[in-house]
């Protein structure tokens, strides 16, 4: 599954390769807590068939991140919650 080029939500184009900021909700689970505000860099977009945005990040500075990438593996955040960076 390769996922899109390009997807556009509230005027915001999201793109593989770019800078994002998690902006994680304070109520969320502890992981969330310390990802909140790190850096990421998309690597997949993805639509669900109800139009949904997914982007698949890897954190940036994470020993693994490498790793991750090429092994296709991301962690997936909706675009309300992340920001361009």
């Amino acid at each position: 599954m390769e996922g899109e080029d390009e997807a556009t939500v509230d005027g915001v184009t999201y793109r593989p390769g770019e800078k994002v900021t998690l902006r994680l909700d304070e109520d969320g689970s502890p992981h969330d807590g310390m990802l909140d505000g790190r850096r990421a860099t998309v690597e997949r977009i993805l639509w669900d068939v109800d139009g949904k945005l997914y982007l698949g990040v890897t954190i940036d500075g994470d020993p693994g991140q490498e790793l991750l990438r090429e092994t296709g593996r991301h962690l997936f955040f909706f675009h309300g919650e992340v920001e361009p960076a």
